[in-house]
């Protein structure tokens, strides 16, 4: 696999970049009150509107630092509407590089939360395998219609 790998907090996280849409620079997002404190805002992305999710507030690690490697990375979700999109903010996206399959430990999430994935032993160190479709399944349930569970015609 082919991973985009990005840090939250102390862990290194990678993504299977087939799932990756986009990754834009960090923009400046419109703050929904009475939002969970996991989503970070909005902002419009070519004629729609995208909500997006600070991986770092969802992990328990604070929210995420506003530095020049800060990204958010657009997945489609729901699959079913492939013009919906939501962002992940993360810091130091900056990587792409293959991840060698291997026996992957699976790490809960902190409290009340989801966990950003499985652990697998990587030449560098552990590597957090996060799977977007899952996350955002999880994320969508509790994020007060922000996020679309699936398409409604």
């Amino acid at each position: 696999m082919l991973g985009l790998v990005f840090q939250v907090g102390a862990d290194k996280v990678a993504v299977d970049v087939r799932r990756v849409r986009e990754v834009i620079p960090r923009v400046r997002l419109t703050v929904i009150h009475g939002a969970p404190p996991w989503i970070a805002g909005v902002f419009i992305y070519r004629g729609r509107v995208v909500p997006v999710v600070d991986l770092h507030e969802l992990a328990g690690v604070g929210a995420c630092p506003a530095l020049l490697s800060s990204r958010i990375i657009l997945f489609p979700y729901p699959l079913d509407v492939p013009e919906a999109l939501v962002g992940l903010l993360a810091t130091q996206v900056a990587e792409i590089r293959p991840i060698k399959p291997g026996v992957a430990q699976p790490i809960p999430g902190p409290p009340g939360r989801p966990s950003l994935g499985p652990a697998l032993a990587d030449g560098e160190g552990i590597l957090r395998l996060l799977d977007p479709d899952w996350l955002l399944a999880q994320v969508a349930q509790g994020a007060g219609g922000l996020i679309e569970m699936e398409h409604q015609p």
